[in-house]
């Protein structure tokens, strides 16, 4: 990995920057660790292996994996926005040599959760810890899980994490992640939060914390001649540019639907032009109401391209509100809100959406009331938002 990210910067991809050197480190570090690992013990195939073993490996209460005497450590690295905490993720991963690797975003990995929790409860009711269950279930076939954007809002989540860390690093799975902050900050002044302290224990016991923290965005050191642009404000006639844009990537002897309905989660979301893989909503339907990240999961399975006109600044008048362990709440004093931006809920689907988008390399072409850096004037939201921002920078580059 050295090697992949000394040449990045020959090539003058990427700019020295010390901290990022320091994660590079520590991460070959851990690929050597994993390879040496594998030549040790002999890893399961288990696509290969016979369902007699498959099975009997799933149900026994111990870790599926020989003993060893020092179990690896995994990593999680932490820094604000547009430190390249994304990049230095992707390029381990690709240079991880082992199949039995798993990249996901912490979202669709807590979603897989829930659903399961939701299949074992219905099932196998006080019969089994079903947490337990999960993390066999994963360390069968993951023996390195990565998560980009690691932190907890919802105090669903907190709840079972700790439990499910620890099964998770009993059954030998390494765990790798990135984050805007330290895992002591994590889920800060959310409700219930001493129930999650031992997740923050099973982090530290189990990864080396590296900070790769720095002045530096470098999302945002693009030349002009590496952008292309898919963001357009009102001063811009947004509305005129990304239906030019549509039309340009529509194929001749496609059929457009237009003003209808796609169905996701069982809730329908009106579009206002569809076709092939590409589809385009005003920013109220697919943002307000009974919206959440599994919506957006969905659309990404579905479509290469997402254009959304009229989205909005995100600011007004205040609203009394309490909010709790949502992610820039580390940053703030107290454990109530006094106030709460108006359109944040919608900001909040928003930054969700991005996020997916962004994981999955969706191309999102919008229309909006200001610039990006404009784009978010509240308070409460700001440190999540920031990324957000980042990442819309980012998706204006033609490398993305």
């Amino acid at each position: 990995m050295k090697v992949a990210y000394q040449q990045k910067i020959e090539e003058g991809e990427l700019d020295i920057d010390t901290a990022q050197l320091l994660a590079v480190e520590a991460l070959d570090n851990l690929i050597h660790d994993i390879e040496q690992h594998d030549k040790a013990v002999q890893t399961p195939t288990f696509p290969f292996s016979s369902l007699k073993t498959r099975l009997s490996s799933y149900f026994f209460s111990h870790s599926i994996y020989p003993e060893v005497n020092t179990p690896i450590k995994g990593l999680y690295f932490h820094g604000r926005v547009g430190r390249g905490k994304t990049m230095l993720m992707d390029l381990f991963y690709q240079k991880l040599t082992t199949p039995r690797k798993r990249r996901i975003h912490f979202y669709r990995f807590m979603a897989d959760v829930h659903h399961q929790l939701a299949i074992i409860s219905a099932r196998d009711k006080h019969k089994i810890n079903p947490l337990e269950k999960i993390a066999k279930r994963w360390a069968l076939d993951v023996q390195v899980l990565c998560f980009d954007e690691f932190f907890v809002a919802d105090i669903g989540d907190a709840m079972i994490l700790a439990g499910l860390f620890e099964a998770l690093f009993n059954n030998g799975v390494i765990i790798v992640a990135t984050s805007n902050c330290h895992p002591e900050k994590l889920y800060k002044n959310g409700l219930q939060r001493e129930r999650f302290i031992p997740t923050i224990e099973q982090i530290q016991k189990h990864c080396h914390i590296i900070s790769i923290d720095g002045d530096t965005d470098h999302r945002l050191t693009h030349d002009e001649t590496d952008i292309d642009k898919r963001y357009f404000s009102v001063a811009e006639q947004g509305n005129k540019k990304i239906a030019q844009y549509f039309n340009s990537l529509m194929l001749r002897e496609e059929n457009i639907e237009h003003n209808h309905c796609i169905e996701v989660n069982n809730r329908e979301i009106k579009f206002i032009c569809r076709t092939g893989k590409l589809i385009w909503f005003d920013f109220f339907d697919l943002c307000s109401g009974p919206r959440s990240q599994l919506d957006y999961i969905n659309i990404a399975n579905e479509y290469q391209i997402v254009f959304i006109s009229n989205i909005p600044q995100f600011s007004g008048k205040t609203l009394s509100k309490v909010a709790s362990g949502v992610e820039d709440s580390y940053q703030r004093k107290g454990h109530f809100l006094d106030q709460l931006q108006a359109l944040d809920d919608e900001a909040r689907r928003f930054i969700a959406l991005v996020d997916e988008f962004y994981d999955r390399n969706i191309q999102l072409i919008v229309s909006a009331a200001v610039p990006i850096d404009q784009l978010y004037k509240g308070q409460e939201l700001a440190f999540e938002f920031a990324r957000c921002q980042s990442r819309l920078h980012e998706m204006q580059s033609i490398n993305y």
